[in-house]
């Protein structure tokens, strides 16, 4: 808007300097009178006397200028800040839990009975009468003379003369030159990889084999024992009793032996006998079954970074230094000493004196004893036994399977923005405006100009 004020201005300003100058040209080449309020730009039917005269009267057809102040209205814009939200999406993984169900076989057992022959062994005992030989130790005494022989020690002492060395320090000084070592460090810097590592997953499959066990009804034959009890009549042994032959007399003096009449006995006999009999016995028939089934294998894919790192060197600078070191020296004073040294003498003694000595004598006793000797006796009892045949058992158990899912969640992020915003300001422009000269006319009506010439 500003731009726009400013070109028109001087546009103005020179279109009225061109129509001045237009006019007066045109008034200086005709030489005649001319009729116009405004140096011959326009032309008026009534235009007053004053204004018929000779053209070189300039100030009767000159113009007046006035600055004005317009309001303008001018759009200004403004830069500002905003503060904007916008929806950013995050990606979530989220555990979801499934409930499966899988097939677990199960091994029971069922109770079967059978019939076992179990060999027996009875313990029995039987008396024995032995011979045991004891030793008996008696102890007694005997009377020994024994010599005894001990020493005894008396100490003595006798003067000897012996020499002290005595150290007396001497303080003395002398100058050491020596190495000081001061550290310089400095910092470089080398390039160093490092190796790191980014976790890929990658699905993979295998065969997966599991067992299953089908019940099998078969038909086979067994031999069974389809013996019978059966009642037999046994003799049994008849006694030998002693009499007397002949008739009967008093005083029988050799008697004869006569057997009694023949007796029988009842008796149980077990007959064996071997039947044929058919059996469904039911097997189990265990069939192998294939399934693939994936699973994720995470494997670590390595990677180089390369980075400079800082370290330190570190120099030793060797300056040379004398300081002066305080010694001792001992010096080595003889001094000659008397003293007592004890010695011992030692002197043997022999001492008798009477002793009880212990012996022992050992005596052999012999004592009879009685013990029981085992021995056994072997036999067979039957038994009835039970016993766990295993089968599987099919059963389903669920379980909680946690899946891992991508989740999109949103979130609001601020940032910021920079708009122009329009804004209308008011203010004064200085505007030049031109204003024509009132002149009074002499004339009474209104005429042509070449009337109110003289």
């Amino acid at each position: 808007m500003t731009t726009s004020v400013s070109i028109r201005r001087p546009r103005v300003r020179l279109t009225r300097v061109v129509m001045l100058w237009v006019g007066c040209v045109v008034c200086v080449v005709t030489g005649q009178s001319v009729e116009a309020g405004y140096c011959g730009a326009a032309s008026y039917r009534a235009c007053p006397t004053q204004a018929c005269r000779a053209s070189d009267e300039f100030c009767t057809a000159r113009v007046r200028c006035k600055t004005e102040y317009r309001t303008m209205k001018e759009t200004v814009w403004e830069p500002k800040e905003f503060t904007v939200y916008k929806t950013v999406f995050d990606t979530v993984r989220e555990r979801i839990p499934l409930e499966c169900t899988r097939t677990i076989y199960e091994t029971k057992y069922r109770h079967q009975n059978y019939t076992v022959k179990i060999p027996t062994c009875e313990t029995k005992y039987r008396t024995e009468k032995y011979t045991v030989c004891r030793n008996v130790r008696e102890t007694k005494y005997k009377t020994v003379k024994c010599v005894h022989r001990y020493a005894v020690h008396k100490t003595k002492y006798r003067e000897e003369s012996y020499t002290v060395s005595r150290h007396v320090p001497v303080k003395k000084v002398r100058e050491v030159s020596y190495t000081v070592c001061r550290n310089v460090r400095e910092t470089k810097y080398r390039e160093v990889s490092e190796t790191h590592y980014k976790t890929i997953r990658e699905t993979h499959y295998k065969d997966v084999t599991w067992k299953v066990c089908k019940p099998v009804t078969l038909e086979k034959e067994v031999e069974v024992d389809g013996g019978e009890w059966k009642t037999v009549k046994v003799r049994c042994r008849t006694p030998v009793v002693p009499k007397c032959s002949g008739p009967p007399r008093p005083g029988c003096e050799k008697p004869v032996r006569v057997a009694c009449a023949p007796r029988f006995r009842s008796k149980r006999v077990w007959v064996p006998k071997r039947v044929k009999k058919k059996v469904s016995c039911t097997t189990h028939v265990t069939e192998i079954k294939h399934k693939r089934v994936p699973y994720t294998v995470c494997r670590r894919e390595s990677y180089c970074v390369k980075k400079r790192v800082p370290y330190t060197v570190c120099k030793v600078i060797r300056e040379r230094k004398t300081r002066k070191v305080s010694y001792t020296v001992c010096k080595v004073v003889r001094e000659c000493r008397t003293r007592k040294v004890p010695y011992t003498v030692c002197e043997w003694k022999e001492k008798t004196h009477e002793k009880r000595v212990p012996y022992t004598v050992c005596k052999v006793i012999r004592d009879k004893k009685t013990r029981r000797v085992p021995y056994k006796v072997h036999g067979h009892r039957t038994e009835t036994k039970t016993r766990c045949i295993p089968y599987c058992a099919p059963r389903k158990v669920c379980y909680t399977r946690y899946v891992t899912r991508p989740k999109k969640v949103p979130r609001q992020v601020e940032y910021q923005v920079t708009r122009c915003i329009p804004r209308t300001v008011t203010r004064k422009v200085p505007v030049r405006v031109t204003i024509p000269l009132k002149i009074k006319s002499s004339c009474s009506q209104p005429r042509d100009c070449e009337t109110c010439k003289d």
